[in-house]
């Protein structure tokens, strides 16, 4: 059986090589939401257990955060033995996030955001390998109009070029995301929204279905909560349902997974202190 905790990693991979709108703007908005909504409550330690689907304790688990006393800095610890041992060290100021460093294997990645009040103007992210003796670099810097996202520069090792542009409806959501390499396009993304103005589905080109089909689907509650995700892998007939229980400070105690069977493939728990 596939530990719950490997696919949660491949979930978060296949994420990050996804749609840049939802990775850089609404995905360190949720980051800094979640940073704020620990440091009201005051935690210093978050710690984690997870379960595979028979219900019993996946072994030699490791999931652990770490919060310094004036909340500036979080060390996450991550680790599995298929998959190692990794160290996530995240700087805030300001409630967002400036820098975080990621440590796995002999890989470090080191990540810098920049802000222009609210909005992200740049990201960009130094990769080392030790054992490759390589190294490279990584930008996205952001164009804004009335707040709205309408560019984005991928510059890689300060050569490679990526223009990423965006469409926004009459509400100044983001719908149409497309990549542009050398005057040419390069790949189109979908996002839909509710009446709330919060976002349901990213669509995207299915290979094998040969039309457009959502890659995420996402729920929400009465407050817009977040509490239910669904990803749809390319090339893939099944796909996974991750939904998402929090207390009544709004710090997440359990996040459940299940196939497209509604079958359960596991979960995980979270203590705080």
């Amino acid at each position: 059986m596939k530990s719950l905790f490997i696919i949660l990693l491949f979930s978060s991979a296949y994420i990050a090589n996804g749609q840049y709108y939802f990775n850089d703007i609404l995905t360190t908005k949720q980051t800094n939401k979640q940073y704020s909504i620990l440091k009201q409550n005051k935690i210093r330690q978050v710690s984690a257990t997870s379960y595979e689907a028979d219900g019993s304790v996946t072994e030699d688990f490791i999931l652990s955060q770490q919060i310094s006393s004036n909340s500036a800095m979080i060390i996450t610890t991550t680790e599995y033995p298929s998959s190692g041992k990794s160290i996530s060290t995240s700087y805030y100021s300001n409630d967002k996030i400036n820098k975080t460093i990621d440590s796995a294997d002999n890989v470090k990645n080191t990540t810098t955001y920049t802000y222009d009040n609210n909005n992200i103007v740049s990201i960009s992210t130094f990769t080392e390998d030790t054992f490759m003796h390589s190294a490279s670099v990584q930008t996205h810097l952001w164009f804004y109009e009335n707040e709205t996202p309408v560019k984005m520069l991928l510059i890689k090792d300060n050569t490679d070029t990526t223009v990423v542009e965006f469409v926004k409806d009459e509400h100044g959501n983001v719908t149409e995301e497309h990549w542009k390499k050398k005057g040419r396009n390069a790949d189109n993304y979908f996002y839909y929204y509710n009446e709330k103005h919060l976002l349901t589905d990213i669509v995207h080109f299915n290979l094998k279905a040969q039309r457009l089909l959502p890659d995420f689907l996402f729920e929400y509650d009465d407050q817009g909560t977040l509490i239910q995700f669904t990803q749809i892998p390319q090339g893939s007939d099944d796909y996974l349902v991750w939904q998402y229980v929090y207390n009544a400070n709004g710090l997440k105690e359990k996040e459940l997974c299940f196939n497209k069977t509604k079958q359960p493939v596991g979960r995980i728990e979270y203590t705080y202190r």
